[in-house]
């Protein structure tokens, strides 16, 4: 009963907004396929123990959180064991190239839920964070996440001179 309650409340935000997938494309190994949820990407402003950038009040929050599925493709050794994809929420650091995963669920061929487990923690910490090898399949998520991000908040400013603002402010 936890593992279905967990599940519908996973999915609540995404059933009531549309969700716009992005492909990025299969591994290496052309054993699966990985999808960044668009709508998902946003801010979040959660502390973590350890994180020794200094951050005002009138800073973005550091940390974004974006979701992820992963189809597993023929081949793959866990669709053999019946699973089908997954879903998992990261939060990421674009700064430190880290993240942490949140919650996850994982979906049979029928999409019924097969597992689903959230690591809620109440005090996270820099520790908690695994580090994205760049050009691996969690540092393309990294990338892209972060990139659409940056492509929300331009879409969000008034003017160019509004951006180019931003981005003094930023590098500072």
């Amino acid at each position: 009963m936890n593992k279905v309650l967990l599940a519908v409340l996973l999915a609540l935000p995404v059933v009531s907004s549309a969700v716009e997938w992005i492909d990025l494309g299969k591994s290496g190994d052309k054993q699966m396929q990985t999808f960044l949820d668009y709508d998902s990407v946003k801010r979040q402003n959660i502390r973590v123990y350890g994180d020794s950038s200094f951050s005002s009040t009138k800073d973005k929050p550091k940390y974004i959180s974006a979701i992820f599925q992963y189809t597993y493709i023929n081949n793959n050794p866990v669709r053999k064991k019946g699973l089908y994809y997954s879903k998992q929420q990261w939060f990421i650091s674009c700064d430190d190239q880290t993240y942490y995963v949140n919650a996850l669920v994982d979906y049979g061929f029928k999409d019924e839920v097969i597992n689903s487990q959230q690591f809620k923690k109440t005090m996270l910490s820099e520790s908690d964070f695994s580090y994205a090898f760049p050009e691996t399949v969690g540092g393309y998520n990294i990338e892209n996440a972060c990139a659409s991000i940056a492509i929300k908040e331009v879409e969000l400013l008034d003017s160019y001179e509004e951006f180019m603002e931003s981005l003094m402010l930023n590098s500072n």
